[in-house]
């Protein structure tokens, strides 16, 4: 793995939430080190740990003992998807801020594609490109698509993938309160407000081969539509 970076590039920080990730947190965090380090002029990386049953919380760990470039951040209990990304935002250092999940919904060799639109770019987002993992998933998506273009009209194709960079001066303007999967729309929302342009970029999705994705759950489901009712209330009555 090589350890030399770009000069002319800006810096970047990866925060990689996780929660019972044993059988991926070692390869997507290793993978990003190895991109990052090649592709940018600095980067760290941010391991948000929510309080794993498993062996999550000793992998992430041994990986921060043996590279410094590699942080953790352990939350005693799992408040939630959103909460760990601000979390990892407001330890963030670095010019830019890179979210993904540690599940690796995709190759994250790919993320070499950001490097010559952060000159002109200070939000992109990505949107997944294949097929899903079942037929629920892809109902649920496109009904909360739908919902969220509909009550805040973000025109953008995918609002929940994950891989998303924002700029540290962007990030600082933006106020993010939820703790649930809402988070995703709420970035987005909040980018709006601003008036800055996203640019999307598309990703060949890959289908988790190693444990149990959540998102689908009816507790995560409600929490999500009561913080986007939530939001919207807000950005109605305090118009922000």
């Amino acid at each position: 793995m090589t350890t030399e970076h770009r000069t002319n590039t800006p810096t970047i920080s990866a925060v990689v939430p996780v929660y019972n990730e044993e059988n991926n947190v070692e390869n997507a965090v290793k993978a990003l080190m190895t991109v990052l380090s090649a592709g940018f002029s600095n980067y760290e990386i941010l391991i948000i740990e929510s309080g794993s049953t498993d062996l999550t919380a000793d992998i992430a760990d041994k990986l921060a003992l043996n590279n410094s470039h590699v942080r953790v951040i352990h939350q005693i209990s799992r408040e939630g998807l959103g909460s760990a990304i601000r979390l990892g935002f407001a330890n963030s250092f670095m010019d830019y801020i890179l979210y993904l999940d540690g599940d690796e919904p995709f190759d994250v060799k790919k993320i070499e594609k950001i490097i010559p639109l952060l000159d002109s770019c200070e939000a992109i987002i990505g949107y997944r490109v294949g097929r899903r993992e079942n037929f629920k998933r892809i109902l649920f998506s496109k009904v909360y698509n739908g919902l969220i273009q509909f009550f805040f009209r973000l025109n953008v194709r995918d609002v929940n993938f994950s891989m998303k960079v924002v700029s540290r001066s962007l990030i600082k303007k933006l106020k993010l309160r939820a703790n649930g999967c809402f988070y995703d729309a709420e970035l987005i929302a909040e980018i709006r407000r601003t008036g800055t342009e996203i640019y999307e970029l598309g990703f060949d999705y890959t289908p988790r081969s190693n444990g149990e994705s959540s998102l689908d759950k009816p507790s995560i489901i409600l929490n999500m539509l009561a913080e986007m009712f939530s939001y919207f209330v807000r950005r109605k009555i305090f118009g922000r």
